[in-house]
C-alpha cells in the first residue's frame, strides 16, 4: 500500500492528479476506490462527530 501512494506522489508531481489517479485505477482496479473512500469516511467521522462529540462532553478540558 505504501508503494502505491509514494506513486501517486510522484506521478502527481509528473502528469497531474487526475491522470495519476486514472493510471491508478488502471493498475490497481477497484481497491484505489474503495481506499479512498475509506480514507474520507474516516477522516469525516473523526472531524464531524468525534471530535465534536468529545469536546461537547468536556473531553479536552483538563
Amino acid at each position: 500500500m505504501f508503494k502505491a501512494l509514494s506513486e501517486l506522489r510522484s506521478n502527481t508531481k509528473k502528469l497531474g492528479l487526475k491522470a495519476a489517479i486514472k493510471m491508478m485505477f488502471k493498475q490497481y482496479g477497484w481497491k484505489v476506490g474503495v481506499a479512498i473512500f475509506m480514507y474520507y469516511l474516516i477522516r469525516d467521522v473523526t472531524l464531524y462527530i468525534i471530535l465534536p462529540y468529545l469536546v461537547m462532553k468536556g473531553f479536552f478540558s483538563g
